[in-house]
């Protein structure tokens, strides 16, 4: 079984075979994308959403830069490209999530349904309870559904280089390290130390994913991506197919934000002290290399050997 990161996956031979593959969070940045990259690709697509994220966005009095269409509109859309179905549905409701598992029986599940802002879960005790509630209570969900309906389920889990915070060392490519602590030798977890109670979630997520992984045998990729910036992927042709751009403090990307000051004629805004070093990807490389990693599952043996399946 795995537990590997992003970087282990370029290498790898292309999958044909049509999948089913529910992606949770379908209606966000990425995930919305991400059911078109896999419908164009012949998958059969799952999309679940609960709308969050749109309500949370219009409670801090912001909007998508770009006009987004209805779910009801996205998914007349997406049928265009292929077999897809929108289901309404919330993480945090372990029956809807295993009963989810159970009736679609997907060979993966893509999950991105997590609160997403770092400063939206530092905005008082309230936002703080919501994003720790939400991100993992919808992640153990998930693990003890895929255990109890569908154990070889492969599933792909959006992480965050933001995990690590910002340590005097290079971030491994790697899920462990080796120490040593006064003469005695061991592997661990490479350390972690996030920045925000948003953060602090993908940390015990991975955690409580490794966990699952090293007592139930079940498959999880951990994808460590730094900040995603862009528009437009190879299927986003026209108004019908436009994912968010969001520009405000609370849920803009810093480089979708930057491009939205720069054409305003306004000051860019510092984030921090604004002397932080971060590597970026675009949505479409984005997309691409989530669409490697769904198409092709890798195992992990004791002796740390990743191969694809």
């Amino acid at each position: 079984m795995n537990y590997l990161y992003i970087a282990e996956f370029y290498n790898l031979s292309i999958t044909t075979l049509p999948m089913k593959i529910v992606v949770l969070g379908a209606d966000g940045y990425l995930g919305w994308p991400l059911s078109l990259r896999l419908l164009r690709r012949g998958h059969r697509v799952v999309g679940v959403d609960n709308l969050a994220t749109r309500r949370a966005v219009e409670e801090v009095g912001s909007d998508s830069a770009l006009p987004i269409s209805s779910p009801q509109e996205r998914e007349r859309a997406a049928k265009e490209l292929g077999d897809f179905k929108f289901v309404f549905g919330d993480v945090t409701d372990y029956q809807f999530v295993k009963e989810l598992i159970s009736s679609e029986k997907p060979d993966a599940v893509v999950h991105f349904a997590e609160q997403r802002s770092a400063p939206y879960s530092m905005k008082d005790v309230e936002h703080a309870v919501y994003t720790m509630h939400n991100n993992l209570e919808g992640t153990l969900n998930l693990i003890y559904a895929v255990k109890e309906a569908k154990p070889d389920v492969h599933v792909v889990k959006m992480g965050t280089m933001g995990e690590y915070g910002t340590p005097n060392f290079d971030i491994p490519e790697s899920a462990f390290v080796e120490v040593e602590i006064k003469g005695r030798r061991d592997r661990i977890p490479t350390p972690k130390f996030a920045g925000s109670w948003y953060h602090w979630t993908k940390v015990y997520d991975t955690y409580n994913m490794l966990f699952a992984n090293k007592i139930w045998g079940l498959t999880f990729t951990d994808i460590m991506q730094g900040p995603v910036y862009g528009t437009r992927t190879e299927e986003i042709v026209s108004e019908r197919f436009f994912t968010r751009f969001d520009f405000d403090e609370v849920w803009g990307t810093v480089v979708n934000r930057y491009c939205v000051e720069a054409v305003l004629g306004l000051p860019l805004t510092p984030y921090g002290k604004g002397g932080q070093t971060r590597g970026f990807l675009s949505l479409e490389d984005s997309v691409e290399a989530l669409r490697i990693l769904i198409e092709n599952p890798l195992r992990w043996d004791p002796t740390g050997t990743s191969t694809s399946s």
